[in-house]
């Protein structure tokens, strides 16, 4: 269940929110080896993030599958390209050779910069958020 203050903070979204065609969310979630039972599988399965806003942050949150699979994209760029370990998964844009990304094995989120591969690939950066909730919280949650 996602906590109902998630819940509010995702409601105060523009646009429409809610994922229509869970199907496809489901499908995609399982092509990236995502529980959909995890905080990052709820999340996507309920909720379409592609106009969210933040004041906390200039990275976009991609979707998982529509109108393309950008989360897949991402993520094989980032095992690819970067060379990055296969439990990670890209759900930002990528831009400035950084991003956000969700370990699906911890549930843990990072603030990727690939000036610190090397320190990131050893395990000497530990996760900037503990759950992908507590990130979507930071996220939505208005600038102090």
């Amino acid at each position: 269940m996602i906590p109902k203050h998630l819940v509010s903070l995702i409601e105060k979204q523009p646009g429409n929110t809610h994922r229509t065609n869970k199907d496809l969310a489901i499908s995609a979630l399982e092509t990236l080896g995502v529980s959909r039972d995890s905080e990052f599988g709820r999340f996507y399965i309920n909720y379409l993030p592609d106009n969210f806003q933040s004041s906390v942050s200039d990275e976009y949150i991609c979707d998982v599958s529509e109108p393309t699979e950008q989360i897949l994209m991402g993520t094989e760029f980032i095992h690819n390209v970067w060379e990055l370990p296969e439990s990670y998964i890209s759900f930002t844009s990528l831009q400035g050779e950084g991003g956000y990304l969700l370990d699906k094995r911890s549930g843990g989120v990072w603030d990727f910069d690939l000036a610190q591969r090397e320190d990131f690939v050893s395990g000497l950066i530990p996760p900037k958020w503990n759950s992908f909730f507590e990130f979507i919280r930071w996220y939505l949650s208005p600038a102090e």
